[in-house]
Order: structure tokens, then C-alpha cells, then sequence
């Protein structure tokens, strides 16, 4: 009997990516999707007066301008790094790739700033992680190999599996 292998998946760990979002390239993504421009007028108001200073042992440092991220635990900022990782997931659903239930493409799950990717083969999955190494360095998001984890399920472990990063 044989048995084939049913999927396997990687979980990318994408570091910092919320400190890392570019507020210009957000505003132009915003803008290529038809947000309302008032809406992209107000978040270029507000983050262009984000300030930051360092306190050490009771002494603040300078002040300076917060020129990327979006704010840790900020009630937008799940759906701003959405808009700015759509074309990611676009990419990885037109390449080919990646898991599909019928027509319904399933080879990427995200939630917040976690990425789960979905295959029925390491070649597919090796395809959609090169997509995403990729996407990475366009738009400056680092995948941290070592914090990521690939899962095989539903059949032997294939013995030559190695799906690879670059970062």
C-alpha cells in the first residue's frame, strides 16, 4: 500500500513586521485600493506627528520622527498590515501553488502579523516561501527561519524534505 502525503504547511515567523510597515508605501497601497482619500489624508496627519524619545534611568534623550510601523496593540493596526500584505497573499493565490479546497485557494492563512502556508507537495511550498522571501525584501518584512516551523501531516514524511529560506 502506498501512502501519499496529504499536505504539509509553514508557520513564517515575519519579525517586528508592525514596527516595519513603510507609511508611504501604505498610503500608495491605500490609494491603489480605493480607501477614501480623506481616510488616507487622516492617517498620513496622524503618523506624520509620531514622536519618540528614549527614557533611561530617568533621563529623557531627544526627541525624533517615527518614520515606519504601525502601533503594537493599536485597534487599525491589524487591518493596515492587511492592506499592506494583500499583494502577498494575491501573489501566493496566482502562483499556482498552495492548497486549494475546490476553487477556493487555501494555501495561506494570516492573522495579524502570522502567515501559515499550505501545500499538497514541498515543491509548492518551497514556491510559496521563495514568493514570500520575495515580497520580503521589496517591501522590507524579515522571515525568521528559526523561529518558523514546516508540519507534514496525512502520510509518510517525505526523508529529502527541506524547504528552505534565504533570510
Amino acid at each position: 500500500m502506498t501512502t501519499y502525503n496529504l499536505g504539509l504547511k509553514r508557520r513564517l515567523d515575519a519579525s517586528k513586521v508592525f514596527d516595519k510597515v513603510l507609511h508611504n508605501s501604505l498610503y500608495k497601497k491605500l490609494l491603489d485600493r480605493k480607501a477614501p482619500l480623506c481616510f488616507v489624508l487622516l492617517l498620513i496627519n496622524w503618523y506624520s506627528k509620531l514622536h519618540c524619545a528614549v527614557r533611561w534611568n530617568g533621563v529623557t534623550g531627544e526627541w525624533f520622527l517615527i518614520l515606519c510601523g504601525v502601533r503594537q496593540g493599536g485597534v487599525l493596526s491589524p487591518y493596515l498590515f492587511s492592506e499592506y500584505v494583500n499583494d502577498l497573499i494575491s501573489e501566493l493565490r496566482h502562483s499556482g501553488s498552495g492548497a486549494h479546497i475546490g476553487k477556493l485557494f487555501m494555501g495561506c492563512v494570516l492573522y495579524a502579523d502570522d502567515i501559515v502556508l499550505m501545500s499538497p507537495s514541498c515543491q509548492g511550498l518551497q514556491r510559496l516561501v521563495g514568493i514570500c522571501e520575495k515580497y520580503g525584501l521589496k517591501w522590507d518584512i524579515k522571515f525568521n527561519p528559526r523561529k518558523s516551523q514546516v508540519t507534514s501531516f496525512g502520510g509518510a514524511n517525505p526523508l529529502s524534505m527541506h524547504i528552505k529560506m534565504v533570510q
